[in-house]
């Protein structure tokens, strides 16, 4: 993947929830007889001096907030939506009614307007997926 000096990442954090932009301050590139690597050096915050390599950082790189965003509300749903199956699974197996509510005529789906994100997915590859 290849990125530019001044260009904001934004790292989902493994170690926590929390979504962290990163400024690439300079591009390392190395050639060898074996071929050229190139890597990046991250500035963390506002202090200068607090850098990283990209190779280095605990989590995914996102090229933009709502690339970021799009990918955790994903995560979230498909989460939820598994929680909520369960619930209706086991309530069908305990209940006489099972999952049955007193709101089962009304729509599930909300109509919502679409938009179309890009995603760079790890290969290089951008995705253009659409939402709503």
């Amino acid at each position: 993947m290849a990125y530019r000096v001044g260009q904001v990442l934004f790292v989902v954090l493994n170690k926590k929830m929390q979504v962290f932009p990163m400024m690439i301050v300079e591009e390392i590139v190395k050639r060898t007889m074996h071929g050229e690597e190139v890597n990046y050096v991250l500035q963390g915050g506002s202090d200068a001096s607090t850098t990283i390599l990209l190779n280095q950082v605990d989590g995914e790189i996102f090229e933009s907030a709502d690339e970021a965003k799009y990918v955790l509300t994903s995560r979230a749903t498909a989460q939820i939506e598994k929680l909520v199956d369960s619930a209706v699974s086991r309530a069908s197996e305990w209940y006489e009614n099972g999952a049955k509510t007193a709101h089962q005529d009304e729509p599930d789906i909300m109509t919502l307007p679409q938009e179309q994100i890009k995603v760079t997915l790890p290969d290089g590859t951008i995705a253009n997926l659409k939402t709503g």
